[in-house]
């Protein structure tokens, strides 16, 4: 009997990922839940992203959340689709 997962093999994989469909999903965020995608992306710790952004880390976790549902990811995949949208 063969195993299914109910994950998406290119969320889990950023090389079955493909980079249109990545870049499509990075354009359909807001600019200010782009700036909090890439430094997330680039591994800034949530207070310094707050702090950079000049607001209160729960206004940080509302588009942290955003930026999770849009994308479909946990904030795990955030910086696997933001890479993956940057090569295409």
């Amino acid at each position: 009997m063969a195993k299914t997962s109910s994950k998406k093999a290119g969320y889990n994989n950023i090389f079955n990922f493909n980079p249109a469909h990545a870049k499509a999903l990075i354009d359909s965020l807001t600019p200010r839940e782009r700036q909090v995608a890439e430094l997330i992306a680039m591994g800034v710790p949530q207070r310094d992203i707050a702090k950079k952004l000049g607001i209160s880390p729960k206004t940080l976790d509302i588009f942290r959340g955003n930026v999770r549902a849009k994308l479909d990811v946990t904030t795990y995949g955030i910086p696997r689709i933001w890479f993956c949208a940057m090569s295409a």
